[in-house]
């Protein structure tokens, strides 16, 4: 009910907006007071500040004339309104025509996005623009960075919220290092809790109180696909563990500052190949039969799943969790592996119960959760090729491999009836024989291969069994190239001198 009043706000705002306008400009002012004044009816009506409402004005005018598929399912409860404007302030750059076609896949993309959290759904759609416009995604970070700042806010109860715009990377390594550098705090005996530490950690790193964080090596896993390595026209968007998707532009050139740099650059290459399930572009990768799950299973596993894979969670993966539990039978294997935030994890205590769904290949695709009273979400694993770049590429070429198999089984040999010596009686009495019961072609091959089974063994005829379809298909080809003559069978257009009736 909240989504489908939300899709009726939506519409309502840009109506709002259209009818002041109008009255504006019959008022003589120009287009851009007529914006401000409409800003002004609209954040009164909502009782929020005009920049705030301007924001949420834009992206409601996006939903409605360019994304019919993201405000159908926001009218119909498959996405909550915070999931369905934070893809429409992903797609604020964007142009129309750009926007149809990401709501277009978005939409093929329920499904399994139904019950994701605003960031993966904002994230998706990050995903797919980037791959439909390459060369915007660069030039948008390129924007982007010149536009970096700090900003400090107050907060609550004497508090106050930095906010710093950097680099998708320097954010990843930043948070990693704040917490890797909390756990340690934490196991060496430190009460306060993660959080604390961490904010404690940079507010005296920034500051010069204390030690700080100590430096330590990080490593930051990225997904980087090769066509945005060495084709940027079909490039798709980079993902960085644990953070989410960033232009291929950006991790590009990390990577050339490291090479370039070698010893003098904070930054050291490794390159890992994992591969992604064409069908729905999740990544793939082998079990293990330990109890708990090894490094480097659990290490695919945040890559694979990037943030906690409870319905509508989006925190970070703090623990790997067996679907079906160990004491239960459970393999210890990306099947049965899931990256879950530390609340999540505690799902049987909840009432919760947990099952993969596969295909029908036994393949996981997707994982549902039910409550004690009955309420199902599904979530799968991060969709690293969005919008199906290597499937289409999978049915291009499955498609070509079984045009050639047809031409293959239709190029039947027929040199071998060219000057064949046929008896006219005797092939007359064999065709009669099943002339009434089959089709007149099938008769016809028949009796010559009754008549001399070794030298017409290739139309895979056997006397009493009707023609194959490999056979049947030559026929209907090539049966009106062949005349029975008096005394011979020959090509039509045979050798000079054959007898044709």
């Amino acid at each position: 009910m909240s989504s489908a009043v939300a899709a009726v706000q939506v519409r309502a705002l840009v109506h709002l907006e259209a009818v002041v306008k109008e009255d504006s400009l019959h008022r003589g002012e120009t287009p851009k007071q007529a914006l401000k004044v409409a800003r002004t009816e609209a954040s009164a009506a909502l009782k929020r500040s005009k920049a705030a409402t301007g924001q949420t004005m834009s992206s409601c005018r996006r939903l409605v004339r360019s994304m019919p598929g993201m405000l159908a399912a926001l009218a119909e409860g498959k996405i909550v309104a915070a999931s369905c404007h934070q893809v429409s302030t992903v797609m604020g750059p964007a142009t129309p025509e750009q926007r149809r076609q990401v709501d277009e896949i978005l939409t093929e993309h329920l499904g399994h996005l139904e019950d994701c959290g605003p960031q993966e759904w904002g994230d998706e759609a990050d995903k797919v623009l980037h791959t439909l416009d390459p060369d915007g995604a660069a030039a948008r970070h390129q924007q982007a960075k010149r536009e970096r700042s700090v900003t400090v806010r107050r907060g609550r109860h004497g508090m106050s919220t930095i906010t710093a715009h950097v680099s998708g990377l320097d954010g990843a390594r930043i948070r990693k290092g704040l917490s890797v550098a909390a756990e340690k705090a934490r196991a060496g005996g430190d009460r306060r809790g993660h959080q604390q530490i961490m904010v404690d950690l940079f507010a005296d790193a920034l500051i010069g109180r204390g030690d700080g964080v100590d430096p330590t090596t990080l490593d930051i896993g990225v997904i980087i696909t090769d066509r945005s390595l060495f084709a940027p026209a079909h490039a798709d968007a980079a993902i960085i563990e644990g953070y989410g998707s960033v232009t291929y532009e950006h991790i590009r050139a990390e990577m050339q500052r490291a090479m370039v740099e070698d010893g003098d650059s904070d930054l050291a290459l490794t390159l890992r190949r994992l591969y992604a399930d064409a069908d729905d572009g999740q990544l793939v990768a082998v079990e293990s039969r330990a109890r708990e799950f090894p490094k480097a299973l659990a290490r695919f596993i945040r890559f694979a799943h990037q943030t906690c894979r409870a319905p509508h969670c989006d925190a970070n993966i703090r623990q790997t969790d067996h679907i079906v539990p160990w004491s239960q039978g459970g393999e210890t294997s990306l099947a049965n592996g899931n990256g879950l935030c530390a609340a999540d994890n505690q799902k049987e205590e909840s009432g919760q119960t947990v099952r993969v769904i596969t295909d029908e290949n036994g393949v996981r695709r997707t994982v549902e959760w039910t409550s004690r009273y009955g309420q199902t979400a599904r979530r799968r694993g991060t969709n690293v090729d969005p919008v199906g770049t290597a499937l289409r590429l999978r049915q291009r070429e499955e498609s070509a491999r079984r045009a050639a198999e047809r031409d293959e089984a239709a190029q039947i040999d027929t040199a071998q009836i060219d000057t064949a010596q046929i008896d006219t009686a005797q092939f007359d009495a064999e065709r009669s024989r099943d002339h009434a019961a089959d089709e007149p072609g099938k008769s016809f091959h028949r009796a010559f291969a009754r008549i001399d089974p070794e030298r017409f063994a290739h139309l895979d005829v056997h006397p009493a069994a009707p023609l194959s379809r490999r056979a049947q298909n030559w026929l209907r080809r090539r049966r009106a190239d062949y005349v029975v003559g008096r005394h011979q069978a020959v090509p039509s257009g045979g050798p000079p001198g054959a007898d044709r009736t």
